[in-house]
């Protein structure tokens, strides 16, 4: 009896150091595949900006993910009534403004249904520091949404350029917003190498939607495209159909984090597909998860993926805070107009 337990666990140990071993082998097998398309390895997306350090999709937390390091600024891209693009994450404003007090009774009104004047005029920001007192501060008070144009320019103001990462969000309400987007980028220099080198690699875009990847492939070829999978997207679908479609329609999966196992990650590399998984905000997460070989990661604390990965150094949130009021200088986003 005991030697048979002894066998067991001999194999089991055996086993479980072949699987170590493969997996630290083949971990950065993507590499070179991210490479070419420009990306950085391993990716570090800021999730919303630095949304654990301040309000979402707001200038103040872009300006705390790019002091971070953060490879790219991530963004949800929406359109107002008269079509000017912003970044916001939910189709209504009730979650992340003022708009109850602003507009009685229009808070769960989709976000299309409001001229820019009017979502201009919205507070962004203070309800992040009634919920997160502990990290509030009072520049966060009155913070505007932004416009694409205006996340553009914090992008650019950076030497290098930091990336941009936009998901279209729920395309089905704003028809044709993909060639709005890529003409916007276009006259700031996105997918014209020639004019603009530095920008080789800057821009992703990501959407759930099959079809505004397809509309994307045919505006611009050679902007990365990422294919973005929920959980309810596994279940009625199942990964390999998935997977057949993001190698149809883009360049990678965008995976909720409980479907960045290593039999999922190395069925994408096998297709040549790189992996960003979503949203990982703990250290455990962030090592686990790129150790079954994930190539990037969504994140609302890039402060802490960044060192954790070896892409820059550890830094404090006061020292991360006084980066980003220094950045900031004169400009004053909320005063632009389209």
């Amino acid at each position: 009896m005991k030697r048979w337990l002894f066998s067991a666990a001999f194999v089991v140990v055996l086993v479980f150091a072949f699987g170590m071993a493969y997996l630290a082998l083949y971990r950065d097998v993507a590499k070179e595949r991210c490479q070419e398309l420009g990306l950085p390895f391993p990716t570090v997306m800021a999730h919303r900006g630095a949304s654990y350090l301040a309000p979402e999709e707001t200038e103040w937390a872009y300006r705390l993910a790019r002091a971070a390091g953060a490879d790219f600024l991530e963004a949800d891209v929406q359109r107002s009534k008269d079509g000017v693009l912003f970044v916001l994450h939910d189709d209504t404003l009730e979650r992340t403004t003022n708009v109850k007090t602003v507009f009685p009774g229009r808070e769960k009104e989709p976000v299309s249904t409001f001229f820019w004047e009017e979502l201009s005029r919205l507070d962004a920001g203070s309800w992040w520091n009634q919920r997160h007192p502990e990290r509030a501060k009072q520049e966060f008070a009155n913070a505007r949404l932004l416009r694409v144009e205006e996340l553009v320019d914090l992008a650019l103001e950076s030497n290098p350029p930091t990336g941009i990462y936009l998901e279209t969000k729920s395309p089905e309400h704003f028809p044709d917003i993909e060639t709005d987007l890529v003409k916007l980028l276009s006259r700031r220099g996105y997918g014209a190498p020639s004019r603009r080198p530095e920008l080789r690699g800057k821009l992703v875009f990501q959407s759930f939607s099959a079809d505004s990847l397809r509309k994307f492939a045919t505006l611009t070829k050679d902007i990365p495209r990422i294919y973005l999978l929920d959980e309810d997207m596994v279940q009625k679908q199942g990964f390999g159909r998935l997977l057949s479609i993001a190698k149809e329609v883009g360049h990678g999966i965008g995976p909720v984090g409980y479907f960045a196992y290593p039999w999922h990650t190395h069925r994408a590399h096998a297709q040549g597909l790189v992996v960003h998984a979503w949203t990982l905000n703990q250290g455990w997460q962030l090592r686990l998860l790129r150790f079954f070989g994930i190539d990037g990661a969504f994140t609302d604390r890039s402060e802490l993926a960044v060192p954790l990965w070896g892409r820059g150094k550890t830094q404090s949130q006061d020292e991360l805070w006084q980066k980003a009021l220094a950045s900031r200088k004169d400009t004053d986003y909320s005063a632009k107009k389209p």
